[in-house]
């Protein structure tokens, strides 16, 4: 099982209290803590706190200077505010520097002065009216960070990096392909490696697939602008499946790192994969869809079909998943294909049919297996997935009433039987 940050914190708490209580060795906690990849030894639970402080407490400086220097901006010499900008990003990326050479803190300077350089590329070009396609400053102050995200591996000034570079990447693909996003993601993945950090990795990957869909876009509309077709839902299938599949092929790695962003990947995969089923359970998005769904050559379906069908050779090589999830992704490249060349919009009722029995058996097994393996996170996912497809039912009724009274009754046993069986494995607390 793998633990959030938070939990690993408080689990270190603990270990230290038995330890002390002579509950159990200093040695029995060491081995408990390296099953998460942490020790009695980490003292990132009292810095984390005094960087949180440091942090806030620079950044109320920076807005309480950048109010002052507003008030009197227009009557400061052209010379004197652009210099004082230079001087103070170099003066707070100086101090950043010489703490982190010396002791390798500094990184909430380097953060200050991050902010800074972005600050100062965006007045001094107001200042001397430099630049009239906006995009471009964001594009020069995420280009700025990313050298100093990669030389101090830091999580923190990565993040700062990537939110500019998504900034952006929203901004400029409104005009033409972001080509230069690949330099920041790449640069997000070497710190994520460096850092151990599978919160990273996971916010780098939903980058990535932000960027691949608007490289969609431009496929549809160049050389004009980007448009938003059918075809996205069909990329985002595939790319789901490969992230789903990539989880489950490094869960078995040796690394904690790798084994968290591993349950990270597969959970958050699985999450999106649910998201992306739901809509497909009313007739008239199906309908829709279909409808809009080009030929065999939509670049959305080849786009898809780069993620699905490695997915697909992952799902034949890896027996880890469950076997529906296998099936699925392993009958996903042509399940797209037909949906492209060999379906049409008059098979609607049919196809929504199929898609809310399969989202009814995919909750059934994630309380199956959150209830076998000890899983709280595919419980309540499947329980909430359950309750929201009656709500759905509820007020969009596939077919008739009698339909939705069995959609409606088959809920409500599996979650009676999940709850008689959540309750034995507890030891029977709760008898009625």
């Amino acid at each position: 099982m793998q633990l959030l940050g938070l939990l690993r914190r408080e689990l270190r708490s603990e270990c230290r209290q038995w330890v002390d209580d002579g509950d159990i060795s200093a040695e029995q906690g060491e081995r408990i803590l390296a099953r998460y990849g942490t020790s009695l030894e980490d003292v990132s639970d009292g810095s984390l706190a005094y960087k949180v402080l440091v942090g806030v407490a620079l950044l109320f400086a920076g807005m309480a200077m950048m109010l002052l220097v507003s008030a009197n901006w227009e009557e400061i010499p052209r010379a004197v505010r652009m210099l004082g900008l230079v001087a103070t990003t170099l003066v707070l990326n100086g101090i950043g520097v010489r703490h982190f050479l010396r002791d390798g803190s500094g990184i909430g300077w380097l953060f200050v002065g991050s902010i800074s350089y972005g600050a100062s590329i965006m007045l001094i070009a107001q200042i001397y009216h430099l630049g009239e396609h906006f995009p471009d400053g964001l594009l020069v102050w995420a280009l700025g960070v990313a050298p100093m995200a990669l030389l101090t591996r830091s999580r923190v000034i990565a993040l700062l990096m990537l939110a500019l570079a998504l900034f952006w990447l929203m901004a400029e693909g409104q005009f033409s392909p972001p080509w230069a996003m690949v330099l920041f993601l790449g640069c997000s993945v070497a710190v994520a490696r460096m850092a151990c950090s599978a919160g990273l990795m996971i916010v780098t990957v939903a980058a990535a697939v932000t960027w691949l869909n608007v490289l969609l876009g431009w496929a549809y509309g160049y050389p004009w602008r980007p448009d938003i077709e059918a075809g996205h839902l069909t990329l985002n299938m595939g790319l789901l499946a490969l992230i789903f599949m990539a989880g489950h092929r490094l869960s078995a790695t040796t690394s904690v790192y790798l084994r968290r962003t591993a349950t990270l990947l597969s959970l958050w995969a699985l999450r999106g994969y649910l998201l992306l089923l739901l809509p497909f359970t009313f007739t008239e998005f199906c309908d829709g869809y279909l409808k809009e769904l080009e030929t065999i050559m939509d670049p959305g379906l080849w786009m898809g079909l780069l993620a699905a069908i490695p997915a697909a050779w992952l799902a034949l090589r890896n027996r880890s998943a469950h076997p529906l999830s296998r099936g699925l992704v392993m009958g996903l490249p042509l399940v797209m294909v037909l949906l492209h060349g060999g379906i049409s919009e008059s098979m609607a009722v049919p196809v929504t049919v199929l898609v809310n029995l399969l989202v009814l058996g995919s909750a059934i097994v994630l309380v199956q297996q959150g209830l076998l393996k000890g899983l709280s996170q595919y419980f309540y996912s499947g329980v909430a997935l359950l309750l929201v497809l009656g709500m759905m039912r509820y007020v969009d009724l596939v077919g008739d009433y009698v339909g939705g009274s069995v959609l409606f009754l088959l809920a409500a046993g599996i979650l009676f039987l999940a709850a008689h069986y959540w309750r034995d494995r507890q030891g029977g607390a709760g008898h009625e």
